[in-house]
């Protein structure tokens, strides 16, 4: 049984410290990464983060190629 995990799910301003709980823009990379571009509500700093999937198992490439890019916000 393969399963997709990811680490994190919000992230903190580098700039202020507030709590952001969804990027602005997310980009599937490759069938382990996820870049995500965010800018903090409260101060409006820009800022990028790599978020690595942990896949367990061997995932079926049809199964990531066809719904891993339809769960992200482009």
């Amino acid at each position: 049984m393969t399963s997709i995990a990811f680490l994190k799910h919000s992230t903190d301003c580098p700039w202020c410290g507030e709590q952001s709980i969804a990027p602005e823009r997310s980009q599937y990379v490759g069938a382990e990464e996820v870049h995500h571009s965010w800018c903090c509500w409260d101060c409006g700093y820009e800022f990028e983060t790599l978020d690595r999937l942990l896949v367990e198992g061997n995932p079926p490439s049809e199964l990531i190629r066809k719904q891993l890019p339809s769960l992200l916000v482009a």
